[in-house]
């Protein structure tokens, strides 16, 4: 088990990931992602997301598998943070979180939560700061989180 940076190779299980996963975005169940939010989710947005330099991407590898994966556009928004279904409730991505700290020496990160993923990120310190969003279906919370000074 490790945390590493996520390289250009990783992006094929990364999507794999994420894709799997990004139900938990949707409003009722039988949905399709919308379009604008599948855009994100293309082999293309992940290797534009690892090879940007204002980007932060790690990955939780268990014996060559990806199981977890954390995306931070500095200076602190946290973009993605997903933990395989076998793998959740294990703390991976209380680990993530804990490497994105340290690397990214930030004091204050945002996130746009599935509303799935509000108690995750309550546990990490975020908190609400503002009204849940809908947009084609999927519903989020904006949430943000102060450190204070380092």
């Amino acid at each position: 088990m490790s945390i590493r940076a996520a390289i250009n190779v990783d992006v094929p299980a990364v999507s794999i990931l994420v894709k799997s996963l990004a139900h938990y975005y949707l409003d009722g169940s039988g949905e399709t992602l919308p379009s604008w939010l599948e855009d994100t989710l293309t082999h293309e947005a992940f290797l534009a997301r690892l090879t940007d330099a204002d980007c932060l991407n790690l990955v939780f590898d268990v014996s060559g598998a990806i199981v977890g994966y954390i995306s931070v556009k500095k200076p602190g928004h946290l973009y993605h943070l997903f933990v395989a279904e076998g793998f959740q409730g294990k703390g991976i991505s209380r680990l993530l979180w804990e490497q994105v700290k340290r690397q990214c020496r930030c004091n204050s990160f945002t996130v746009r939560s599935s509303i799935h993923a509000i108690p995750v990120y309550s546990r990490f310190g975020f908190t609400e700061s503002g009204p849940v969003g809908t947009r084609d279906g999927v519903s989020f919370q904006h949430m943000e989180c102060e450190l204070g000074a380092g």
